[in-house]
Order: structure tokens, then sequence, then C-alpha cells
């Protein structure tokens, strides 16, 4: 699978880079679902220059029947993937989710029923003006072929869930592309804002503190800013950050 899923890749960065409407923005989530073997693809936009968090912006490969029964049950009140996939700083692995809640079995299991796969992932992308992004896919690969797939998944699709996310956001108005934190920037930031060093942060994180102090390097020139306190600051004001518990 991994020479169909490197030539998908190359293809996808290209197809999202020329994408210069709504209706190219669909065919192209249509094509990647294809080349990866998927079921289903689907983006999720909220806080959108523009858009309020009840109208968020949707390009899926769903059917308009199950997008129609969803809406109906009102599964979205109820969704994990929805619910806490938007706080997320890494990936969510639909196996994760602890189906013990009715309504959840219900809406996992009535979504295979429509076609939808039963294994998935989900991939948060947050934007520097508090924008945010959840790209999901998913597939019926065998447990097995899972524990592998799913990583040649999550190699590629936090890099295009960033590159859509940012053609969104073109689509949407914005005249200029969004340089976007990435998960491990974003998990290291956190962690400074909470006042731990790069030494305490590269122990929770099992990183290396050069590695560590490179993310937060990273993350200051994305941000434009002067120190690790001034990336904070603009972090917070971004809502970029999950708020102390």
């Amino acid at each position: 699978m991994s020479d169909i899923v490197y030539s998908s890749f190359n293809t996808t960065l290209s197809h999202i880079a020329d994408v210069s409407d709504r209706e190219s923005l669909d065919t192209v989530m249509k094509e990647l679902a294809a080349g990866y073997g998927l079921n289903s693809a689907a983006y999720f936009g909220i806080r959108l220059s523009g858009r309020s968090n009840n109208d968020p912006f949707l390009a899926v490969t769903y059917s308009s029947e199950w997008v129609e029964h969803y809406k109906e049950r009102r599964f979205v009140e109820i969704d994990p993937v929805i619910q806490s996939g938007f706080r997320r700083l890494l990936p969510l692995d639909w196996d994760g989710f602890v189906r013990t809640e009715e309504r959840v079995k219900t809406l996992f299991g009535e979504a295979a029923e429509f076609g939808l796969g039963r294994k998935g992932l989900s991939i948060p992308v947050h934007g520097r003006h508090g924008d945010r992004g959840l790209f999901s896919i998913s597939c019926d690969r065998a447990d097995r072929d899972w524990a592998h797939d799913k990583l040649l998944y999550l190699r590629d699709f936090q890099v295009l869930a960033t590159h859509l996310h940012d053609k969104v956001l073109r689509l949407e108005g914005h005249s200029s592309l969004e340089r976007h934190l990435s998960a491990r920037e974003l998990e290291c930031l956190q962690w400074i804002a909470e006042g731990k060093t790069a030494w305490e942060c590269a122990t929770i994180l099992g990183l290396s503190q050069h590695t560590v102090r490179c993310y937060l390097e990273s993350t200051r020139h994305k941000l434009n800013a002067s120190s690790n306190t001034h990336a904070v600051s603009i972090a917070h004001r971004a809502g970029l950050l999950l708020p102390p518990l």
C-alpha cells in the first residue's frame, strides 16, 4: 500500500494547491478518498472569517442521505469526533472512543450502515486567528491492517489537513496564506504557557531538549514573536491554546 499512498500524497498536495473554488475542492475530496482507499473523507471548519460556530464550512464525501440522517438524529450533540476533536492537539484514532453510551454506539453503528468505515482518524488544525479545522477519514481496514496503515495515514494527513485548511481560508476570503502551528509546536507552547521550562517540556513529551527548543524557535518564527512569553501571549489572543483546567 505504501507506493499507492506516496503517489496519492504528491498528487493530492498538488491538487489542493490548484483548488480555486468550492466545486474543485469537492472534487479533490473525492479523489483523495479514492486514492487512499478510504470510505470517506470530511473537512469541518469553524471560527472562519465571517462565519459563526453555527455555520461551519463543510466539505465531505458523505452521501446526502447520511448527512440528512445525521442532522435529523442530531448526532452532532453527541458525536465524540466533533465534541472533542476541536479541543485536541494531536490526531484522534476513533478506536479510542469508549462507546458505552447508547447513542454513541448507535451513531457509529448507523454510520457504518450508511457506508462510513468503522476505522477512522480525525486530524485537528489550529489557526493563528482562532480558526479551527478538523479533517476526518474512515475506512474498513481489519485491525491488523489498520495498525500498519494508520501510521501511513498519520504521516500524510497531518500535512494534507493543514494545506486543506489553508486553502479553505483562501476560499473564504483570506488574502494571504495563513501559517499554522503543528501539533508538536502547540504542545510545547501549551506547556510553556503552563509555566514549564524547555527541559520540563522535553521530559513530559518524551523529546530531547534540543528538539523542544527547535519547536519553540519555529513557533516564535511563525507567530512573529520575540520570545516564548511573547509567543504564548499571541497564541492566547488568537485562541490557539487550551484554557487552563
